[in-house]
């Protein structure tokens, strides 16, 4: 059964999704299902930033794609920095 999830973009993939945030329908509520969500909807170059991605859910850092997540999640790709 579909779900939809909000999602919050930040840093490279707010440019990559051309958004900031946005609902998703996803086929499962996981990690996995989320990124492939998000492939299908913004193309190959955001599904692999995606899949390099961590997920926050509440206080739960994720990036196990069976890890099941909640309505509301960011999406953080990697940083640079120190």
């Amino acid at each position: 059964m579909a779900e939809t999830i909000t999602v919050t973009y930040f840093a490279a993939l707010v440019d990559r999704a051309g958004c900031r945030s946005e609902r998703l329908e996803v086929a499962e509520a996981t990690v996995g299902g989320l990124r492939e969500a998000i492939a299908q909807r913004h193309g190959p170059r955001t599904g692999d930033l995606a899949r390099l991605s961590a997920v926050l859910d509440e206080d739960r850092l994720l990036r196990d794609d069976a890890a099941p997540i909640g309505d509301e999640v960011d999406l953080l790709p990697p940083f640079a920095g120190g």
